[in-house]
């Protein structure tokens, strides 16, 4: 997929400290304009500091404003202070612009799964723009159906068994026969290192990461509201 089939990058990134240490500021235009003409615009004088980005990820891309990394960051950053579009489109946008800056594609969806799980979350809708499609809960089944269906698909059963809550995957939380409702204390992790090797063998698109993400989720019971995080333990690819 060639550079055009992405988009493109507008202006010229130059970033500045602020006297806040980790926070940077734009000197000039700067944006990114997608293959459906949507030019993503960040303001001269807009201050980031990457907190968009789940901090566990952190570590995987060094420098946060040196690199491949830094030109999509500055986008998600700013488009997740503004909240004028909807958060599924801003995370879309800035996986599309991770892949412009040279990230290898496994890498990118590796990041952009974290991003999507982790990341920042607002109202549909608060743009004025169509609400987006929310995914569909699981059928009220036999845990032995649900197992059968995960089982037979590849994407499905990698993301049940990559995202916790109290020490037991999605997958487990199935096959226990002490589901119970959580406490306020429980917490979602995503374990990226255990997507990895899906990503890899079955090169799972974007939307398919969601919806994969998102059933995931609600195998676990009562987890609404609860805290996010991102585990990783390995080295993205180069």
């Amino acid at each position: 997929m060639s550079e055009h089939e992405l988009g493109r990058y507008t202006g010229e990134l130059i970033l500045e400290p602020t006297n806040s240490g980790q926070q940077m500021r734009t000197v000039l235009e700067f944006g990114f304009l997608d293959t459906d003409g949507k030019h993503w615009l960040v303001p001269s004088g807009t201050c980031v500091d990457g907190a968009s980005i789940p901090k566990a990820l952190w570590s995987l891309l060094a420098n946060l404003w040196e690199g491949k990394y830094r030109d999509a960051i500055v986008l998600h950053d700013h488009f997740c202070a503004v909240r004028n579009i909807d958060w599924r489109s801003v995370h879309r946008m800035f996986y599309h612009a991770l892949l412009v800056s040279g990230v290898p594609v496994s890498g990118a969806k590796l990041i952009y799964a974290g991003v999507y799980f982790a990341g920042p979350r607002w109202p549909d809708g608060s743009d004025g723009s169509p609400q987006s499609r929310q995914p569909v809960a699981p059928p009220q089944t036999a845990p032995a159906n649900v197992l059968y269906a995960l089982c037979r698909d590849p994407i499905a059963l990698a993301a049940s068994e990559a995202i916790e809550c109290n020490g037991k995957s999605a997958f487990d939380w199935i096959t226990s026969r002490h589901n119970h409702p959580l406490g306020i204390s429980g917490e979602l992790i995503l374990r990226l290192s255990k997507l990895s090797d899906m990503v890899e063998e079955e090169d799972p698109g974007v939307e398919e990461l969601d919806e994969a993400i998102e059933y995931a989720v609600i195998l676990i019971p009562s987890v609404e509201g609860c805290a996010r995080s991102v585990s990783i333990n390995q080295a993205l690819p180069e």
